[in-house]
């Protein structure tokens, strides 16, 4: 099964989602934006609350990725957008890994646990478990961690970084922001 990434007016991803499944039909198995927990402080209390990681981009999976193309094409609809070449952008196996070992079934990033031990990250519980070494930095007070896309080949497939394809992941200069709580350093 081939990912696939399909960039839509930001705002609009949930609708767009369900306009991409309709239009594709059975050739398409799933449609979402991905979407990020987080901890926040709203009136004194912490809370999760749900935001878009790549906001304005839907991710794909389709085994048929020529008929959902062509439907895309005949969409009517101003919202989507496929590729510079105007075809659907491929997710390389990287990114595709990098994509199932974050998300849920549902397309949400959990938010992960964890504590400082003499200098080292060690993640106790959520999707960042074993995956300390994609951190490029923590912010304790924000309850956050950016993550360096670049690396997912060599963390997540033991492949050579300098032969992974270019990204078509819309991750910021400063990296992936996923939520994670650091409850204790040492």
């Amino acid at each position: 099964m081939a990912r696939f990434v399909v960039q839509v007016v930001p705002s609009r991803e949930d609708a767009a989602a369900r306009r991409v499944v309709a239009l594709g039909g059975d050739a398409v198995q799933a449609c979402f934006p991905l979407r990020r927990q987080m901890l926040r402080k709203k009136t004194g209390a912490w809370s999760y609350a749900l935001e878009p990681l790549f906001p304005g981009y839907l991710f794909l999976a389709s085994d048929d990725p020529e008929v959902v193309d062509r439907a895309l094409r005949r969409s009517t609809q101003p919202d989507l957008v496929l590729g510079a070449d105007g075809r659907l952008a491929t997710l390389s196996d990287a990114e595709a890994a990098l994509v199932h070992a974050l998300a849920d079934a549902e397309g949400v990033v959990r938010s992960s646990r964890g504590r400082i031990v003499e200098g080292d990250l060690v993640v106790e519980s959520g999707p960042l478990v074993g995956l300390e070494s994609l951190v490029r930095r923590v912010d304790r007070h924000h309850r956050a961690a950016w993550l360096d896309p670049s690396r997912a080949a060599e963390v997540l497939l033991s492949a050579d970084p300098s032969r992974v394809a270019v990204s078509v992941l819309p991750a910021a200069s400063h990296g992936i922001k996923v939520g994670l709580e650091v409850v204790s350093k040492s």
